[in-house]
């Protein structure tokens, strides 16, 4: 999965964007943002980045955060 075809069923699933921040990092969501080469999905809580994953693609990544918000 891309990251427009993550943003897509999202959307299609009715997934608020209050859960999630693809490309930045957001305050109280799940993050994923590309860094250095590799793909990091996080939770961002006051400044702190909580539960870090490192993918080195962004197939891999997508899913942990589509797995993530989607519970």
């Amino acid at each position: 999965m891309t990251v427009s075809e993550l943003k897509i069923r999202l959307f299609e699933e009715e997934v608020s964007h209050y859960y999630y921040s693809i490309g930045s990092d957001e305050d109280q969501r799940i993050c994923m943002i590309e860094s250095g080469g590799k793909w990091i999905v996080y939770y961002s809580e006051d400044g702190e980045r909580l539960d870090v994953n490192e993918y080195s693609n962004e197939a891999d990544a997508c899913e942990d955060l589509y797995r993530r918000v989607a519970e």
